[in-house]
């Protein structure tokens, strides 16, 4: 009867081990990932609408083998996500739908909003992880970041027992950046990395952050990009790693990509490595100012390439105009700084102060009224006075 038992117990778990779906090139060797980045979903109700259109809309047109969500899935620094726990299943069930239903599996970054709620990024991820198409994982050693981990792809020669590329995914919803506190990757994290890379003896691959570096801006000024730069990259320095110097200096990572600037979307090669922006694909918070899309990478197995273009909503693959170094358009090589004080702090001083306004206004409101009536009784006090000073005085 414990065999029994056993058996059953012993099927289960290899069924839960075995039941996340397994990566690989296809037949005609290519493998094709879309990063979904910046979704913000819980801002409105009408935007969650048309970030799920958007979303359906590109996965229809792609059909990829993989989505990768590259942060800011949602605006936790808003009310939904205040103290009410079950809206964070809302919502994670809201924008891995379209993907559930065509069986497309995923895989989460987080960004530097995601976490701003009621539920830590440890708590999400597990979240997520309960979804059978999730891949997502959590770190393998100790280190910064939650989500740090490394994505298999298997060969479509069956025969091939090594994958033939990797995806790397780094958490930097970090503290400790300095004055950049949007996040980073620490030096533990590259540790991470490096060890990984060697091995897997650097198998070709891509990678994928949320918050991008700070030579996204050296990429700009000296080299040739696809896209525009249409604001200030809220970045990370190399004061706590050389992140992307060490993924140049190995040599197998061919593409970094990120979100969290809105408005920018350009990429372009920086020392025989891609990097670049997704383009914003969900309609929350502030606007790209341009149609929700997002970037789709094709990977090639043997050899390996890979090739990239932005998807919008709409069907139409961007043609992206090159930019050419230019002195008149250079930009200052350092990150924006991150204000003092988060949304949600900013939100309240907003309601506090627009309270504090309309009590001063009401206060001044109510000296007024009985000031005024002070003074008249007053005035009428004093006319009287005299008038009754006149009257004793003709009598």
């Amino acid at each position: 009867m414990i065999g029994i038992y056993k058996f059953i117990i012993i099927s289960i778990l290899l069924k839960l081990v075995n039941s996340k779906p397994i990566l690989k090139f296809n037949s005609n060797n290519q493998f094709k990932i879309v990063q979904f980045t910046d979704l913000h979903y819980g801002s409105e109700p009408e935007s969650d609408v048309d970030t799920v259109y958007s979303q359906v809309m590109i996965l229809d047109y792609e059909k990829p083998d993989l989505v990768v969500f590259s942060g800011d899935m949602i605006s936790g620094y808003l009310d939904p996500f205040e103290d009410d726990d079950t809206n964070y299943w809302k919502y994670w069930n809201l924008f891995t739908e379209p993907l559930i239903e065509r069986n497309i599996p995923w895989a989460i970054t987080f960004g530097n909003h995601d976490g701003e709620g009621a539920l830590s990024t440890n708590e999400m991820l597990k979240i997520d992880q309960s979804f059978d198409l999730s891949l997502s994982e959590s770190n393998s050693v100790e280190m910064h970041g939650i989500a740090n981990y490394v994505l298999k792809i298997a060969s479509s020669n069956n025969s091939k027992e090594e994958p033939s590329s990797l995806i790397y995914i780094f958490d930097s919803s970090t503290k400790g950046c300095s004055k950049l506190d949007w996040g980073c990757i620490h030096q533990d994290q590259i540790d991470w990395f490096k060890n990984t890379s060697k091995n897997f003896n650097k198998t070709d691959s891509i990678a994928f952050v949320h918050i991008p570096p700070l030579e996204v801006i050296d990429l700009w000024n000296k080299y040739p990009v696809h896209g525009n730069f249409s604001e200030t990259p809220c970045c990370f320095d190399n004061e706590f790693g050389n992140f992307v110097p060490s993924l140049v200096e190995s040599g197998d990572v061919h593409g970094l990509y990120f979100g969290h600037d809105h408005e920018n979307d350009y990429r372009g090669d920086y020392k025989g490595m891609d990097i670049g922006y997704g383009r914003k694909s969900g309609e929350g918070s502030y606007s790209s100012k341009k149609p929700l899309g997002a970037r789709v990478f094709q990977l090639n197995e043997s050899p390996f390439t890979l090739s990239t273009w932005i998807r919008e909503v709409n069907g139409n693959i961007v043609s992206q105009d090159v930019h050419v170094p230019s002195d008149t358009e250079q930009q200052p090589l350092q990150c924006k700084k991150k204000d003092k004080y988060s949304k949600r702090e900013k939100l309240i001083f907003k309601v506090v102060g627009s309270f504090l306004i309309f009590l001063a206004v009401v206060v001044v409101g109510l000296i007024g009224f009985f000031g005024y009536k002070f003074y008249k009784k007053y005035e009428f006090k004093k006319q009287y006075q005299e008038l009754k000073k006149y009257t004793n005085c003709i009598l």
